[in-house]
């Protein structure tokens, strides 16, 4: 008697979207979109997407990405990272950037929240600068 092995059950299956296997090219925006890599797409689904990319690349844990020729920018977080396999979480719907490309619209990531205040010098310190001198 010859013992057939039965296929995997999908219990070990936790991913909420069905994956497509592809092969595009994308670039990872962030920085204001000022700094951008190259990677290319090996599958992607409705909520997220595993990328190859050169592991010695640094990845901040949130970024932009555009894939292929489209010029919708999906908001995406870092899940994992595996030798040169990313895996990646989109976070919201798609952003349609403007036909300049400006990126000046574009969404405000927690560590861009800071803001600088403008408070008036101190007396002593302003006394000092050579413009304010009487």
């Amino acid at each position: 008697m010859v013992a057939v092995s039965q296929p995997a059950s999908d219990d070990n299956e936790r991913r909420v979207a069905p994956r497509t296997r592809t092969l595009k090219r994308a670039k990872i925006l962030f920085n204001n979109r000022f700094s951008t890599f190259d990677c290319t797409v090996r599958n992607i689904s409705a909520t997220g997407a595993l990328l190859m990319m050169d592991q010695a690349v640094p990845l901040p844990k949130v970024f932009e990405i555009r894939i292929g020729d489209d010029e919708a920018v999906h908001r995406a977080k870092l899940v994992y990272r595996r030798d040169s396999f990313v895996g990646i979480h989109f976070l919201d719907g798609v952003e349609e950037v403007g036909e300049a490309g400006s990126g000046q619209d574009a969404p405000v990531m927690p560590s861009e929240s800071l803001r600088i205040h403008q408070r008036p010098l101190p007396p002593v310190l302003a006394a000092q600068l050579p413009w304010t001198r009487r």
